[in-house]
């Protein structure tokens, strides 16, 4: 059988299922996870959650009840967000705002004089000469 025609086959069965989508790759790297854990611990366990995990993206995947996978698909980005902000806004403790701040800001950025291109360059280092990663043109400036 001619490659082309499993593809063919594979678009006709998934027409009207719902497909991939960022919870069921999360999912697939959570099952990915599981399976290490089973060959480093052997542990049953793992295993068995990492099958029960596999079976549901590929539930999710060949499903054809769409507004339900996207509902779940967008409460899974809302939960992922509410994460990712809680650790983009956490605190060194002892460190105030400020000081957490400029912790970030120890960079200067300068822009090559030929080709535009930003450059972050560590402060407190005197004058240095600094060589455009894109351009090759070399320039000196004080960090």
């Amino acid at each position: 059988m001619k490659n082309s025609d499993w593809r063919e086959r594979l678009r006709n069965f998934m027409q009207g299922r719902y497909g991939s989508d960022q919870y069921s790759r999360f999912l697939l790297v959570v099952t990915l996870i599981l399976l290490i854990l089973n060959f480093v611990f052997r542990s049953s366990i793992f295993g068995i959650l990492a099958a029960v995990t596999l079976v549901w993206v590929y539930y999710r995947m060949l499903s054809r009840d769409m507004m339900k996978r996207r509902n779940e698909n967008q409460k899974y980005l809302e939960l992922r967000d509410k994460v990712a902000s809680f650790f983009r806004n956490f605190r060194i403790p002892g460190l105030s705002r400020n000081q957490a701040q400029s912790a970030q800001a120890d960079f200067r950025i300068f822009r090559c004089p030929k080709c535009g291109q930003k450059i972050r360059i560590p402060k407190g280092h005197g004058m240095v000469e600094i060589t455009c990663p894109k351009c090759r043109t070399r320039f000196r400036k004080r960090t």
